[in-house]
């Protein structure tokens, strides 16, 4: 969100500062997507594109730490977005999750990731059902002197919230996935993770969020040999701990995401701009960079001293295009991807997806590629005229 906020405000000719806490910029895409799905070239280059002469980046500054947001007005600057994230990983809350061996799955990731650091070893648990988990589960199988991944989910494989291809990939190299099971205790040797106990679940009726919660059964427990162990159980945006309530002034909701103004997504502070998984919490990155071009035309408009609650107009063509009646263009399905071999594509980083031949291509390029351009079903539209001939002849 807050690159692409910074590139679309620099379009409008606007100074920007963009702060990042990792050495690195490009937020989730650079430090906890797996080379794997998102080459680092291709991250590079997408970078190197939206930085211009009205951007300044500096790398290795974090808000809280090294900046706040009174600080920040000190100096000079008319308005902050803060579009931090979610980067902090919820923990497991069990005795001893803070032995050797033990790691939140964001911090096994960035640790790869940014450092080239390998914290995993031998056999390896991830507890987890989101893409984070499963993330964590084939990033880990990719390295050296690793004997067996699994993942422990506490409900069913229907349940699991990852992506149905990513659970796909994951069985397709081979990663053992153990459903309706919880972890219970942390076992440990002398401040070193030597294994995980577990108890069986059965599904009771529906939560919240509409799915069956998990129940433990009695006499069920056991236990897991493990030599490392990554939690994935959601992210947090951690910002109670980098700005808070009291100092900076803002809002925090009970979801520890920053309270905006859902049309405008200024918080209770002028001039404070919220945007991406620090107001949604976890989310997309295309929802991040989706709220980094609404924030730039917000942040825009108070720049100018403008009404803030103006509607957005949404950028459409002006040549209008007739309906497509083609029926072989409205049965025209997305190209499948196709995939490199699994025992290969286990062993390294290179990425998973390959280039689609000449012909997939040209099919695929055949879709539509316009939000405005309609597709209509060409018996019906016959149907239609024949009627509105018929009405002209009878008046």
């Amino acid at each position: 969100a807050g690159l692409s906020e910074a590139h679309y405000l620099s379009i409008k000719g606007c100074k920007v500062t963009v702060f990042e806490a990792e050495k690195e910029p490009g937020g989730m895409l650079t430090c906890a997507i797996p080379s794997y799905r998102l080459p680092r070239e291709v991250i590079e280059k997408e970078i190197d594109a939206l930085i211009d002469e009205n951007i300044t980046l500096k790398c290795g500054v974090a808000l809280g730490s090294d900046i706040d947001i009174d600080g920040l007005f000190e100096e000079g600057y008319e308005s902050v977005l803060l579009a931090i994230g979610a980067h902090k990983s919820k923990p497991l809350q069990l005795e001893n999750d803070d032995v050797e061996g033990v790691y939140p799955s964001i911090e096994f990731l960035k640790a790869y990731n940014l450092k080239g650091q390998q914290l995993a070893k031998g056999n390896v648990g991830v507890i987890g059902g989101g893409n984070s988990a499963i993330d964590a589960a084939r990033m880990a199988l990719r390295l050296k002197d690793i004997d067996k991944v699994t993942i422990l989910y506490r409900r069913t494989r229907s349940e699991m919230p990852a992506f149905a291809e990513e659970i796909e990939a994951a069985d397709q190299e081979g990663i053992s996935i153990e459903t309706l099971v919880s972890p219970i205790g942390i076992i440990s040797d002398n401040g070193h993770l030597t294994g995980l106990e577990c108890i069986r679940n059965e599904l009771g009726d529906a939560d919240e969020s509409g799915r069956r919660r998990p129940v433990p059964v009695a006499g069920t427990e056991h236990i897991i040999e493990l030599d490392t162990l990554i939690v994935a159980i959601g992210e947090d945006t951690g910002i109670d701990a980098i700005t808070p309530a009291k100092s900076s002034q803002l809002e925090i909701t009970s979801w520890n995401t920053v309270r905006v103004n859902p049309t405008t997504m200024q918080t209770n502070r002028p001039g404070v701009f919220a945007a991406g998984d620090v107001v949604r919490g976890p989310n997309t990155v295309v929802e991040a960079i989706a709220d980094g071009k609404k924030a730039a035309v917000i942040i825009e408009r108070f720049l100018k001293k403008e009404p803030l609650l103006q509607p957005l107009k949404p950028n459409i063509p002006r040549v209008y295009v007739k309906p497509v009646l083609d029926e072989a263009a409205l049965a025209a399905d997305r190209s499948e991807t196709p995939r490199a071999a699994a025992e290969w594509r286990k062993r390294n980083f290179a990425e998973v997806e390959v280039l689609m031949s000449q012909a997939e291509a040209a099919r695929e390029a055949r879709r539509c590629l316009r939000c405005d351009l309609e597709f209509t079903d060409q018996k019906k539209e016959k149907e239609k005229e024949k009627e509105t001939e018929t009405g002209r002849q009878s008046a």
